[in-house]
């Protein structure tokens, strides 16, 4: 598929498009007075409003643009990278560029879509051309002043330590690959950062997402005159989910892209057993960034969950829609989703009795397609919060079906509530010399269906 499109800059937009009713282009009205008609509502341990977006970049607004083939670059927009740590003598560059490019949604509607794209400051010494990785992050929230693209590293922002947007450290796997001469494109995915809500674990936004920026980097490559090389995807948590979504519908959704790849560490490839698994636990927070993702592309479960929802229940909803992880740990984490339904039963017990719920929580579901890449995925058998056995499943079924599919438990021992974040770090050894290889073109080892390579062996 050709892309094409015209790049321009922030401050150089393109020419207005023409009337449209806005239902067609955005499927959320991001109204202050939240998913469930809320105003002024508060968090369970404070009585302030919770806060909204940090800021109102005018980078992030598509008003004016006419939404292109997937992976047109609309607007582009110079940012500073933060200088390497000390005691680090990895080669990074300087700057960044910020972009805004064209995806397609779960109902087939182009949708703006914001990241960011690094050029390593050091030649690719692999084979081929220059190879571009794209990194899907963890769970940073569901508000636009979580977006990868508006925290550090870029701009000056404040460090994880500082902003207490741990996931956001997840910005040190960028470095790896940059310094070994790996182009690297970060998405925002859909609609955080830009205007409606972002879809938090959509099988088919964040697939796209993933997709068409690497789209959007080989038009600015070849743009420029250069080849496009290879692709890989990469992430843990929900980018695992994301790059695992990825390729998984890289044959059909882009098969122009030559995908050499992807990494996928714990990814919630089944989002009722994820669900079951974090209820309770720091990040039950992240049931509600489903459950209102879910609702985006499913009104009809409105009013029906409505009447089993308390108040208290609708009331954490709107606040989590504005909420990043580190808030949602803060003024949510431990709690039980019994606490926020009528009756004192689990939202998975009522999402259990809802036909048109499971219909669309299968939907989500990621292991029903073929991989026609190789991927490596990652598990943790201590995971309190992406459950272990749903990853592991999802490696034995791309396997049943003729996927080349390496499979490794996390190596970490038990260490509570942070094997999960902690599993970022272990596992991105094994992640980042899986897809250098896959760019070099090496043969896998260890797949399934070679000698000790099955799953969970």
């Amino acid at each position: 598929m050709a892309v094409s499109g015209t790049t321009a800059t922030a401050e150089e937009p393109l020419p207005p498009a023409q009337p449209r009713d806005p239902a067609e282009q955005f499927s959320y009205d991001g109204s202050s007075t939240g998913l469930w008609g809320l105003s002024g509502v508060t968090g369970s341990s404070g009585n302030s409003p919770i806060p909204g977006p940090s800021d109102s970049d005018p980078f992030y607004d598509p008003a004016g643009i006419t939404l292109g083939d997937p992976g047109t670059v609309h607007k582009t927009k110079p940012a500073s990278y933060t200088p390497m740590l000390p005691g680090l003598d990895w080669a990074l560059p300087k700057r960044v560029t910020k972009i805004m490019y064209s995806s397609t949604n779960q109902r087939g509607e182009r949708t703006p879509v914001t990241g960011y794209v690094m050029e390593p400051s050091v030649p690719w010494r692999g084979d081929g051309p220059r190879p571009t990785v794209v990194v899907g992050r963890g769970t940073v929230g569901q508000a636009d002043k979580c977006a990868p693209s508006r925290n550090w590293p870029l701009d000056g922002q404040p460090d994880p330590l500082i902003s207490h947007r741990a996931v956001n450290f997840e910005g040190l796997y960028e470095w790896a690959f940059a310094n070994a001469g790996v182009r690297v494109v970060v998405t925002d995915y859909v609609g955080m950062g830009t205007p409606g809500l972002h879809t938090y674990m959509n099988r088919l936004d964040q697939a796209h997402a993933m997709a068409d920026a690497a789209r959007a980097a080989r038009t600015m490559v070849t743009g420029q005159g250069e080849k496009f090389g290879k692709v890989g995807f990469y992430g843990h948590s929900q980018g695992g989910g994301a790059s695992a979504a990825a390729v998984e519908e890289a044959a059909s959704y882009a098969p122009d892209l030559e995908v050499a790849g992807a990494y996928a560490s714990a990814p919630p490839a089944d989002l009722s057993a994820v669900q079951r698994n974090i209820d309770g636990s720091d990040l039950v927070g992240a049931i509600g960034f489903t459950i209102n993702s879910v609702l985006n592309y499913y009104p009809q479960l409105k009013p029906v969950l409505a009447e089993r929802l308390s108040d208290q229940g609708m009331s954490t909803l709107d606040h989590i829609s504005n909420m990043c992880t580190n808030e949602i740990t803060d003024v949510y984490g431990h709690q039980h989703t019994s606490e926020w339904s009528k009756d004192g039963r689990s939202l998975d017990a009522h999402l259990a009795e809802i036909p048109e719920a499971q219909v669309a929580l299968e939907d989500q579901r990621i292991g029903n397609g073929r991989p026609q890449a190789p991927v490596m995925i990652i598990s943790g058998r201590y995971d309190q919060n992406v459950e272990y056995h749903q990853a592991k499943d999802l490696a034995a079924r791309w396997c049943e079906k003729g996927a080349t599919v390496v499979y490794r438990n996390d190596v970490l021992p038990p260490i509570g509530e942070y094997n999960h974040f902690a599993q970022a770090v272990s596992g991105h050894p094994f992640g980042v010399s899986f897809l250098l290889d896959r760019f070099n073109g090496l043969p896998v080892q260890g797949a399934c269906g070679q000698p000790g390579g099955l799953p969970g062996s």
